[in-house]
Order: structure tokens, then sequence, then C-alpha cells
């Protein structure tokens, strides 16, 4: 019996003592970290904004946290600073339980932040490119195949669908008139909606029924060409993305790309040549 009365002292003791301690530890602490990302500011910001899981990190159940980050432009890139305010309130054990976890939040966030500067200095980057607005004043009919593939597919569809459609233009004894061309309908990290096709001179009825009979309308269009290999295009789109960006153009249809330079003729990759255009609403002439 005096036994359990010493072990029941002690206990009140030690209760007293953390609560007497946590009095004077704080309720709220704040960690700060920053890091500079070689990248493009609104393709940084892009970025962020898309990362949804981030603040879910910093959302403890325990006690109240606010999560906030921040993008500035500095030499050659941007400076991200992401800051945690915790909010312990006047419960001694979360306070203590907070005080002795700091190390891990620092910990968190520092692997958070290498996590978010390697992929966006991953991704391609935005360079300069020559855009230009064009007019179509004639439709350009074409010959496709618009079909639903998965992204890992993507390599190998291009060269079944014009061998396919070459075939239907020799048959038919109709004339090509221009380069080939792909339709990008929708694009997601895994399904892309994809139409490629082969302009020809004229409208004409199609007896196939994989191949349809399609056209790029008469309107607006914001061009730019892409030079070298097909797997930095992105780099192009990103180029063209920011002039839209900044000159508040409105698209209104899905991009398309001619390849002007036919990889089996041409087989130096640097000199491919391949033009991205996008239909837009007409652009108003300033008064």
């Amino acid at each position: 019996m005096a036994f359990l009365k010493r072990v029941i002292t002690v206990i009140i003791i030690f209760s007293l003592l953390i609560v007497i301690v946590s009095l004077f530890l704080p309720s709220k602490s704040e960690v700060a970290k920053n890091v500079f990302i070689s990248a493009d500011i609104h393709a940084t910001k892009n970025y962020l904004e898309e990362q949804s899981q981030i603040k879910s990190l910093f959302n403890f159940s325990d006690f109240e946290t606010n999560f906030e980050y921040d993008v500035n432009d500095v030499e050659n890139g941007v400076e991200v600073t992401f800051n945690l305010q915790l909010d312990y309130g006047f419960n001694p054990i979360i306070k203590f339980f907070g005080l002795f976890s700091c190390d891990n939040w620092i910990e968190l966030i520092d692997a958070e932040l290498i996590r978010i500067k390697t992929e966006i200095e991953e991704l391609p980057k935005i360079h300069k490119v020559n855009v230009q607005i064009k007019t179509i004043d004639k439709p350009i009919w074409f010959l496709s195949i618009r079909d639903t593939v998965a992204q890992k597919d993507m390599n190998n569809i291009h060269g079944k669908s014009y061998e396919k459609i070459n075939n239907y233009i020799d048959s038919a004894n109709l004339e090509k008139t221009m380069s080939p061309i792909t339709i990008y309908h929708s694009w997601s990290d895994t399904i892309v909606d994809i139409e490629i096709g082969i302009p020809i001179t004229k409208e004409t009825v199609v007896f196939e029924d994989k191949i349809k009979l399609n056209n790029i309308d008469v309107g607006t269009y914001v061009t730019a060409t892409h030079y070298g290999a097909y797997d930095r295009l992105p780099e192009t789109y990103f180029g063209i993305n920011e002039w839209m960006r900044k000159n508040k153009v409105i698209v209104i249809g899905a991009p398309w790309e001619m390849y002007v330079t036919d990889p089996a003729k041409e087989t130096n990759p640097q000199k491919w040549e391949t033009t991205i255009s996008f239909p837009i609403e007409k652009i108003r002439e300033q008064e």
C-alpha cells in the first residue's frame, strides 16, 4: 500500500512538473525554409498549384497548422519559401510533443523542397520561340485516323496510321498536298485522344471505316516552328503557351502539329522541322 502511494505521489509530482514546465514553453512555433530553383517563375507556380498533396503533408490532427509557400524571381531562377506555423494551444502534452518533433518538421520540409526542386528543374525549359499569328483562309482537307491510346503506346501509333492512310490515298488515286499532321484533342498523364492525318487536295468521299475526312477550319492561329527532335517538342509548347499567356489570347480548339521534315529522308533529328498551331479567337486590332 505504501509503495502504491509513493507511485501515485511520483506520478502527481511528475505531472505537476510537466504542467509547470509547459507554462514556460511556447504555444506556437514557426519553421521557414527556402530553396533556389533554376526555372521560370510561372512554370514553378503552375507546378505548385497542381501539387495539392503538399499542404496535406503539413496538416496535423493534434494541433492547428498553417502552411504557406511563396515564389520570388531571383537571378537565373526563382526562390521558393515554405513557411509552417504550428499552434499547440495550452495542452502541456501537445506542447512537449511539438517541441521535440520540431526537427521532424524541418526534415519533412527539407525533403519536400528537394523533391520539388528536382521535379521542377526536370520540366522542359521555356525558351524563346518565334511565335506568329496566321490566318487560314480556306479549309485544309485531310484524311485521318482518330484513336484514344495510352501514353506508353504513343511511339507506335503514328507510323501505323500514316501507313494505312497512305495506302488508301494511293489506292483511291488521291493527291497529297502538305506534310502529315497530328491533332491532340485531349491529353492526360495516361490517355491521349489523338488524330493522325495526311492533307489532300480536295474534299472527297471516303470508303474506309477507320479513315475519316476532316479539315483544319478557316480562322486565326498562333503558330511557331520547332527545330529538333520530337522529344523536345514540349519546350516549344511551353514557349508558345507563355507567349499566349502574356498576350492574353483565347484558345478555341485543339492544337495540331505538322511534320515538315520527313525523318525517313533526314536522319539527323537536329534538322527536323515541326510547326505547332493553336486555333484562337481573332485578335482585335488596337485603335
